[in-house]
């Protein structure tokens, strides 16, 4: 049997199944990298968008405005994925230590990010 190798032809071969749950084609990783995000104002409930995880969070609808260190304390709606702009599953793999999304993972483009870090339970 010969060895897997990407093709140059339409079908371009890559080492995942595009039927696998878990497989995932592009993505990133850190902070910094974080995929758009929309929450919840504090004061009014509004949603405010944050393209990047290092913007303001200014409400458009009232006068509050967060630093992007404030991420944690506002209520996450949901991660938007930057490839197809299609709403994100996401979540946290140690909830007790972290109060922001981990991963996230677009189910229509098979995007995913991961909140890297170092973790010693």
């Amino acid at each position: 049997m010969a060895p897997l190798r990407r093709g140059d032809g339409p079908n371009k071969f890559r080492l995942s199944s595009v039927d696998t749950a878990t497989t995932t084609y592009e993505g990133d990783t850190g902070w910094a990298k974080r995929p758009p995000a929309t929450v919840a104002c504090g004061q009014c409930g509004s949603e405010i968008f944050q393209h990047s995880a290092r913007d303001d969070l200014d409400c458009p609808r009232c006068v509050a405005e967060y630093g992007p260190e404030e991420f944690g304390d506002l209520e996450l709606l949901h991660l938007t994925c930057p490839v197809c702009r299609s709403r994100m599953a996401q979540g946290q793999r140690h909830p007790e230590q972290f109060d922001i999304p981990e991963w996230a993972t677009c189910e229509r483009c098979r995007y995913h990010w991961e909140f890297e870090h170092s973790y010693d339970g």
